[in-house]
């Protein structure tokens, strides 16, 4: 029993607990607008600054990265620095499967083979519907010495059945890769679960004014 014990991956605190967060309104980033991090509980190294604000034409994002940008891969993002966020529309829980209000988006810190941002959803056949355009998602980037900044600002257009004022929360978690390191996740570590494929596992932000 012992050495059986010994082989199961340890358990984070988040594993027993869903987890839900307030998101403020605002038309632009502001100090209040920070996300909490979970990251002690996950057993992870916390390198990565989230501010987010929702309202009724987008989602905005500051992202302060507190290292320097070293490598940015495609299609293999995964080895390098990039970013990947997952929102439900809907915040469906009850679905097994990411549903037709699910996306998974791909932040890259610089342009590589033509690719920025790009949306990675994977739909049922009957959920299917037209990836959006990336172009259409606006990033920013500001390199400095020892870390790098993106503003990131995902339309309504992206953002499949994204209508705030008849439903009030988003499904959403995160993935931040660093070269040659571990990713930070919001709540959902990818170590024990595949977070695209298991949207009932993401968190819950309550749209607040």
């Amino acid at each position: 029993m012992t050495e059986i014990l010994q082989q199961l991956p340890p358990i984070s605190p988040l594993h027993f607990f869903s987890v839900e967060a307030d998101l403020k309104y605002g038309k632009e980033i502001k100090k209040g607008h920070l996300l909490p991090e979970f990251t002690d509980l996950l057993g992870e190294i916390y390198f990565t600054d989230i501010s987010m604000a929702w309202n009724e034409e987008k989602i905005l994002l500051d992202i302060r990265v507190k290292k320097p940008l070293e490598e940015v891969f495609y299609p293999d993002y995964q080895k390098g620095d990039a970013m990947e966020f997952f929102f439900d529309t809907r915040d469906l829980k009850t679905a097994g499967v990411p549903t037709k209000f699910c996306h998974h988006f791909l932040i890259l810190p610089k342009e590589v083979q033509g690719i920025r941002a790009q949306e990675l959803s994977k739909f049922r056949a009957e959920d299917s519907h037209p990836l959006c355009d990336g172009a259409d998602i606006l990033v920013e980037t500001e390199f400095k010495t020892k870390s790098y900044e993106l503003k990131v600002t995902f339309p309504s257009i992206v953002l499949h059945g994204y209508d705030p004022f008849s439903f009030g929360r988003l499904g959403f978690t995160y993935r931040i890769h660093r070269s040659g390191g571990d990713p930070q996740h919001f709540s959902t570590p990818s170590l024990f679960y595949k977070i695209e494929q298991q949207s009932s596992l993401w968190s819950s932000l309550k749209l607040k004014r």
